[in-house]
Order: structure tokens, then C-alpha cells, then sequence
């Protein structure tokens, strides 16, 4: 059985000091010692290049005073500002390897039980679990994986913008115009977008003629124009119960909302056209697109969460990435029916690959067969429910991707083996 533990801890060098970083804004919090867990020197640096070359030349004084080999940063990864060190450190080729910040807590919480929490205390509790062998074996991102990681992120913030700008919308609706929405079920759609953007009050809609209704939102609508949905609303506007009091404000935000709204598409769309770009220059997009099922969008977020695939040695460790891989639990010798996941891996990674498996359990004939041999076998080869299927295909998916990746071919629909007919026998009489 291989020890994940003394693996790593054959990543520290003898004889090198750690130093352990706690990162902030400003001024990053950093504590030298050696393998001994006895410290040297506490200081602090700036977060900049004279900073980070400060704490270099600090580092080397101590290495000669201490007769140290070389040194190894154990960065605790809180929030963002480890970042610009990192980056820093792996151009000039120094060893670093990243600290949990969930396990940093726990670590300190159990040892100081009065609660002592400070910038230095984070360093040390830092380079000590870097010492012991519990730190994360990261890589950073370089090249096409770095842009594509950060076109993916930019792309999920703006979606999730768009759908808060679209509740909002519908929000202001229910009090504006509460038969809008029964007449256009989608408000965001581009003859309803049109209409909010230039009459959204009901008493607007009302005061116009249904043909002057009508020519007024086809003046600067682009696109297909939903004449028998506007005369609709019409309809529903001369009984509208909307809230008068407060029309001309909510209008007002409305139209803001509206001129937003057609921003974050437009970016969205250019967002689409860079990520099937970077897709097509990374190695791997080329075999993960052949999969059934996975288009460009979701091929891109789980690139973007794993990277290169020729820094993983085995497909367990992508599914270990994901935090997908069931674990046991067992107290007192009751164990649950039901194998959880770790869920100590990236989440996004996980919701990515979640995502793209629901179409390929529809779309992709191999996975479908699959997936209802899980959910009809016997009770005592204990079947499968939706969401355990889902979990399961999503193991499956990155076993596959692993494997196409690794012997570069395509993906290719297995044949199903379908049962023979059986013969009829003769009917005796």
C-alpha cells in the first residue's frame, strides 16, 4: 500500500530551513525555521518585487548562518494574495508547496487551545505541517491551461451575474407589471427586452393604441418580432393590478437593468469565442471532444480546474482532485448504506464535471446502458439512485479522459451487446 505521507515528505530536502508564509494584502507574515521545528528569524515583506527580493536576501543570511543546504516555502493558500509569491518563486526556481488554509485552522485550533491566532502563528503552524508531510502537491498553471483558467472564471462570474440581474428583473416585475411575466415567460428574451428597455410601465402600454404598441417596440428591435405576444400584452396591460406609486423609479431601474443585461450577453459571447479557442490550442481538448455529450463549454471548465494531464500519473488522482471519490464511514462498527463523497477536492472541478455528465447519461448510448444496468440490478447487487448515478458517471468521465488522453485517441461508442431473441418452440398438442 503506497503512503501518500512519506511520499511527500521525501519532497523536503535534509538540511533545508522552511519558511512559512502567511500572505495578506500588504505585507506577507513569514517564519524561518528548520526541520527541527526550531525558529530562527519572524519578519515581515512587502508585497512587492523589493519586498519579495528583501526577504530572499534574508533567507540566504540565515542559510549561511545556519549552514543550511538550500530552503522550501510552505504559502498558506487563504484567499488570493499568495499568488503574485508564487508566480514569484517559480521563475526563480525555489521549491514551495502550498498549505491548506481548513487545515492550517485545524492544526492550530488543536494545538492552542486558548485560541491564539496571529500573522506569525499562521507561518509557523505553516511550515511545520510542510515539515510533517501535510501539504497540497500543487502545480501553477502556465500557458494556454493559465488562460483558460481565467477565461472559465471570468465566464462563471458573468453568468452568475446574468442570473442576478434576471431574478432582479423579475422581481421589479411582480410589483411593475405582474402580467408581464405570464405573457413573456422568459423577460430576458429580445422582443421582451425590447419592451422593457422603451415602455415597461403598464399605464404606457395602455395609453397606446395595439398597432402604435406595436410599431413603437419595432423601431430599433433587432431580430424576430413577437407581434401576437406583444398584442397579448397589450390585452393584459388595460387590467394590470402593477403598483403605480412607485412606476416611474422601477422604470428608471428597469431600463439599467435591461442595457446591463445586454452587456453581460455581448461579453458572454466573446467569452464562448475564447474559450473554444483555447480548448483547440490545449493537447487534450482535441480527445475530450470527441466524447458524446461534452461540448466546449464544459470540456473548458474541467481543463481549466485539472490543467495539463501530464502532471497526473493516474486517473485516481483526477477524481481525488474533483473530491468525487467515496469514502468509508464507520463509527462504532455501523456503517452508513450510503458511500458518500470526500468533497475535499476543488468544488468547481466537481461541479463542472457534474455538469457535463447530465447530457452524456442522455445523449451518449454507452453511458445510458450503463447507467440502467446500475439502476436495475437486483436489490442485492444494491442499485443505484439518480444522484448516485450521476456521481458515479462522473468517476467514469475522468477515468475516460484519462485514458484517451494518455494513449491520444478518440473516443469511439463500444458496441452493446444486445441479448438474443429466443428461439419459439414447437406447441405440443
Amino acid at each position: 500500500m503506497k503512503n501518500s505521507v512519506a511520499n511527500k515528505l521525501k519532497q523536503v530536502p535534509v538540511g533545508y530551513l522552511v519558511i512559512g508564509i502567511d500572505p495578506h494584502k500588504k505585507k506577507h507574515a513569514a517564519v524561518i525555521m528548520t526541520q527541527d521545528f526550531t525558529i530562527h528569524s519572524k519578519f515581515k515583506f512587502n508585497n512587492s518585487k523589493e519586498g519579495f527580493e528583501m526577504a530572499l536576501e534574508r533567507i540566504r543570511m540565515e542559510m549561511v548562518r545556519t549552514g543550511s543546504r538550500g530552503a522550501i516555502f510552505a504559502i498558506e493558500t487563504g484567499g488570493h494574495y499568495w499568488r503574485n509569491l508564487a508566480y514569484f518563486l517559480d521563475e526563480r526556481g525555489i521549491p514551495f508547496r502550498f498549505i491548506n488554509q481548513f487545515t492550517l485552522k485545524r492544526r492550530r485550533e488543536g494545538k492552542d487551545l486558548n485560541r491564539r491566532k496571529n500573522d506569525y502563528r499562521d507561518s509557523e503552524v505553516a511550515a511545520q505541517l510542510l515539515c510533517t508531510g501535510e501539504f497540497t502537491d500543487t502545480k501553477l498553471s502556465h500557458g494556454v491551461y493559465a488562460e483558460l483558467r481565467a477565461a472559465h472564471n471570468a465566464y462563471r462570474r458573468l453568468v452568475k451575474e446574468r442570473t442576478r440581474i434576471i431574478n432582479l428583473v423579475k422581481g421589479l416585475l411582480d410589483g411593475l407589471f405582474p402580467e408581464f411575466t405570464q405573457v413573456f415567460q422568459d423577460p430576458c428574451g429580445l422582443t421582451a427586452l425590447s419592451v422593457l428597455s422603451i415602455c415597461p410601465v403598464p399605464e404606457g402600454v395602455a395609453a397606446m393604441t395595439e398597432d402604435e404598441f406595436v410599431n413603437t417596440i419595432r423601431t430599433g428591435h433587432r431580430g424576430l418580432l413577437m407581434r401576437k405576444k406583444l398584442r397579448a400584452l397589450h390585452y393584459a396591460a388595460q387590467t394590470s393590478i402593477g403598483v403605480k406609486a412607485d412606476a416611474q423609479s422601477v422604470s428608471y431601474e428597469l431600463s439599467f437593468l435591461v442595457e446591463k443585461l445586454q452587456l453581460i450577453k455581448r461579453h458572454i459571447c466573446r467569452i464562448d469565442e475564447t474559450l473554444v479557442r483555447l480548448v483547440n490550442e490545449t493537447e487534450e481538448g482535441k480527445y475530450l471532444l470527441s466524447i458524446i455529450g461534452l461540448n466546449y463549454i464544459s470540456v473548458a471548465g474541467i481543463l481549466a480546474e485539472l490543467g495539463s494531464f501530464r502532471s497526473y500519473k493516474s486517473a485516481k488522482q483526477l477524481i481525488k482532485m474533483a473530491g468525487s471519490n467515496p469514502t468509508e464511514s464507520e463509527s462504532a462498527g455501523k456503517r452508513s448504506s450510503h458511500t458518500p463523497m470526500s468533497k475535499k477536492g476543488r468544488p468547481v472541478l466537481r461541479y463542472c464535471a457534474w455538469i457535463a455528465v447530465i447530457p452524456m447519461l442522455r445523449f451518449n448510448p454507452d453511458f445510458r446502458a450503463w447507467a440502467k444496468k446500475l439502476r436495475e440490478r437486483p436489490v442485492h447487487a444494491n442499485p443505484l439512485s439518480g444522484r448516485e448515478i450521476v456521481g458515479a458517471a462522473l468517476n467514469r468521465l475522468l477515468r475516460l479522459a484519462f485514458v484517451l488522453v494518455k494513449n491520444q485517441t478518440f473516443y469511439q461508442v463500444p458496441e452493446i451487446e444486445s441479448m438474443p431473441e429466443p428461439e419459439l418452440l414447437p406447441v405440443a398438442n
